[in-house]
């Protein structure tokens, strides 16, 4: 467990003092009684609860308190929850040509807005993932349901440089739960292709993992919606991609952004064709058994989610507990208050 702001946990220290103050107002109480009675009846007197039942308010109070204490620290623990594990990664090209004005305002704006849409038509509950794409592939969130965090890192999105689909489709693929170690031998065949000069890898560029321990669990559902304008020029061969995808139980479902007639826009001084051909799109999505939208409708959207199924089960999430804290403080005060009115007639 943690907390994010350990500075409240020193008012615990003002527990004992709490604990010291109430017995020695104890004893002054009991001291006046003693003076002011009639020692010949004493035996008579009626008692009530036995000592440490007698206190047992007392330290219901002082747990309450405790648990208030901890809650102004904000903890944050890894909390099982009930969950949908089912994922979308979805894969954004970021090439040049993604600047093409044939669809306005431009063929990525064109890519975001689709993104948008299909997260409308989603449950909110639902994980996505995103992963850019230009001469490299770069994941950017894993699958999550924080759909305003996944919005920002999509907004964030520029055109670069070159398109590497095969290398976005690896990348998603083994960014879904259960198959990290997917296109493993892929991967090590085309390590030389994927790095930068002197065998550097790129940043952010899919390396071979070991393999992770194997699992009696069956990987949840997933799906991968690629966004592309074009042919690939770049990295993994995105047939052998769609087939280790195919391989994992991944469905390819690709949406083609741009018009037949491609567009022609200016770079550095010159006249630019920047053309626009599905066909690698197409052949993808039918390898792997997905579908290739063009262009792609609400309905087509919602058919994405509807087709990848659920797959409930515990997974941990690292969350603020506070409220839990607080929940068991007034639990504890409210036990409290009902024992020394039925004992004492009184809630101190």
């Amino acid at each position: 467990m943690e907390f994010t702001w350990p500075v409240m946990l020193f008012g615990l220290a003002s527990l004992p003092v709490l604990v010291a103050g109430f017995f020695a107002l104890r004893r002054r109480q009991a001291a006046a009684a003693q003076t002011l009675a009639d020692t010949h009846l004493l035996p008579y007197v009626v008692h009530g609860p036995k000592f440490r039942a007698r206190n047992l308010p007392l330290f219901l109070y002082l747990a309450a308190i405790a648990l208030l204490i901890f809650s102004s620290a904000r903890p944050l623990a890894a909390v099982p929850i009930w969950t949908n594990r089912a994922a979308v990664m979805i894969a954004v090209d970021t090439s040049k040509s993604m600047a093409g004005t044939d669809l306005a305002p431009s063929r990525m704006d064109a890519a975001k807005n689709a993104v948008k849409e299909f997260l409308q038509n989603v449950p909110g509950s639902a994980k996505v993932g995103l992963v850019a794409f230009s001469d490299y592939a770069q994941i950017l969130m894993r699958p999550t349901n924080e759909h305003g965090d996944f919005l920002e890192a999509l907004e964030r999105l520029k055109p670069t440089q070159g398109t590497a689909v095969g290398s976005a489709i690896l990348s998603a693929l083994r960014a879904l739960p259960g198959r990290q170690n997917a296109g493993q031998d892929l991967l090590q065949q085309m390590q030389p292709q994927l790095g930068g000069p002197g065998g550097t890898p790129f940043p952010g560029a899919p390396v071979p993992q070991p393999a992770p321990s194997p699992s009696n669990e069956p990987p949840a559902p997933g799906a991968i919606i690629v966004i592309s304008d074009g042919v690939t020029n770049l990295g993994v061969n995105p047939m052998q991609a769609a087939q280790a995808a195919r391989q994992h139980d991944v469905k390819i479902y690709a949406i083609g952004v741009g018009t037949p007639n491609g567009s022609v826009q200016t770079v550095d001084n010159q006249l630019v064709f920047i053309p626009f051909d599905p066909t690698g799109l197409q052949q993808i999505a039918q390898l792997s058994g997905g579908k290739y939208f063009y262009p792609p409708s609400s309905d087509d959207l919602k058919r994405v989610y509807r087709e990848l199924g659920n797959a409930f089960g515990w997974e941990r999430k690292r969350m603020e507990i506070s409220a839990h804290f607080a929940g068991g403080a007034g639990a504890l005060m409210l036990l409290g208050a009902l024992l020394s009115l039925s004992w004492y007639r009184r809630v101190p």
